[in-house]
């Protein structure tokens, strides 16, 4: 394979040349990145985090994520989002979650068989029962017990490399068993495509209506300038807005959803194990989220992130904080409403909907009752400050991209969370994996 041009210019810009440049190693940039590599293609992927070289602790995790978690909307709602190779995989929970059947019934895009495809490729399953660990049993029997439906969930784990005990995932799993896009960021590179660290993307370079490239600074503000035929902005949903308004599509980051979670903690009469001893999200239920909007799912925030996030909910949580190997913890995630901008400056506003209180709040009520089952008194019940988690739909289809994923500027492609069409509620792994190897496919076609 012809290797790619890579030189410093006499003003002191470094010109890079391929075939095709991603902006972003998340799961659907470092998807389509991957199978253009395998099919021959010259990859050139831009990314602007680190590359992680040490995870699965409280301290390394916190130099990878935005601003050290402490990123926030004018309305004062905490988004958490990483910034390494491997965009947000770095820091999620591995939960597998197939499309909505809404994105090909009504929008005309099926990944069904890309879908499938990853699923047997990454071997996307339960967990076996010796990895669930006792809390999440405990929480689960009696959530079955109150007549919910709880189950294990699919999760992008491999079970032989997992510790039992072991709840790292949201860390960086340091065992490698938890799947990242960093994998095939890695696989891509070994067939021979570049990965440019720390590289910060201002702009699609456009020229006679067409995108030939990009340009951005590195750590050092030294210009960049990646010159390809096929332009794909993967950066995610706070990101892609931004890089695409800047190139004349001033639609993008016009209304958006995050999902806002909330974290409901107890501390049971027992101080038996916590949620803090096993995968975090491998059981749950999704049975409320077609009707109320939400699901439930056991979680606890990092040691590190633990205190300011219930002290900022409120500052008679912090004592808490004592019992931390012995807390239960149940996250409520909403589908949000449509709202809010991303500014071309990065900054956002993202106000939540009456019915977006209501959903959490009702969402809150039945962990609670979960909880008390579960051994814990009402005095003893506790919540995180609210956040959003994996913000979408900034370059939605059907208004910014159409269904190939291509914006209105020729050879310039979306392939992350942003063009996911509507609100959802639950993780977008699995759909950004699919939607990267159908844009593959039709890029190679």
């Amino acid at each position: 394979m012809e290797e790619m041009m890579m030189s410093p210019s006499f003003d002191r810009t470094i010109k890079i040349e391929a075939d095709v440049v991603v902006v972003g190693t998340g799961p659907g940039g470092a998807t389509v990145g991957r199978e253009l590599a395998k099919a021959g293609r010259r990859v050139a992927f831009v990314e602007r985090g680190r590359h992680p070289e040490r995870v699965g602790n409280s301290l390394s995790v916190l130099k990878y994520i935005d601003r050290a978690g402490l990123v926030f909307s004018k309305e004062g709602l905490n988004v958490v989002r990483a910034l390494a190779t491997g965009g947000s995989t770095l820091v999620y929970t591995a939960t597998a979650c197939r499309p909505p059947a809404w994105l090909k019934e009504k929008y005309g895009v099926d990944i069904t068989y890309e879908v499938n495809e990853a699923e047997e490729e990454l071997k996307v399953g339960t967990l076996p029962d010796e990895l669930l660990g006792p809390a999440n049993y405990r929480l689960m029997s009696s959530a079955n017990d109150l007549g919910y439906e709880w189950e294990p969930f699919k999760k992008f784990i491999d079970p032989k490399r997992c510790l039992p005990g072991c709840s790292d995932c949201i860390l960086g799993c340091k065992r490698g068993a938890k799947w990242t896009a960093a994998d095939y960021v890695a696989e891509a590179v070994g067939r021979g495509a570049i990965l440019l660290n720390r590289v910060m993307v201002r702009e699609a370079i456009i020229e006679d209506g067409r995108a030939v490239g990009i340009r951005g600074r590195d750590a050092s503000n030294t210009p960049v300038e990646v010159r390809a035929q096929r332009v794909i902005i993967s950066a995610g949903g706070m990101g892609t807005p931004a890089i695409l308004q800047r190139s004349t599509i001033s639609e993008a980051g016009q209304g958006f959803f995050c999902d806002p979670l909330r974290m409901v903690y107890g501390v049971p009469r027992d101080k038996g194990i916590g949620t803090a001893s096993a995968p975090q999200m491998s059981v749950g239920t999704y049975e409320h989220q077609a009707e109320d909007g939400f699901i439930l799912s056991p979680i606890i925030e990092p040691k590190v992130l633990f205190p300011p996030s219930v002290g900022l909910r409120n500052p008679r949580y912090l004592p808490k904080w004592i019992n931390y190997g012995s807390i239960l913890g149940i996250m409520v995630k909403i589908r949000d409403d449509m709202g809010g901008r991303i500014n071309l400056d990065g900054s956002f506003s993202k106000p939540l909907t009456h019915d977006d209180h209501l959903k959490l709040d009702k969402g809150t009520r039945i962990a609670e009752r979960i909880l008390e089952k579960a051994g814990c008194e009402v005095n003893d019940i506790f919540y995180s400050m609210d956040r959003g988690a994996h913000p979408g739909g900034t370059a939605r289809i059907g208004f910014v991209v159409d269904k190939d994923l291509k914006t209105r500027i020729d050879n310039l492609y979306v392939c992350d969370a942003s063009v996911i069409p509507e609100p959802w509620g639950l993780p977008p792994v699995l759909t950004c994996i699919g939607l990267g190897k159908r844009l593959a496919r039709h890029l190679m076609n």
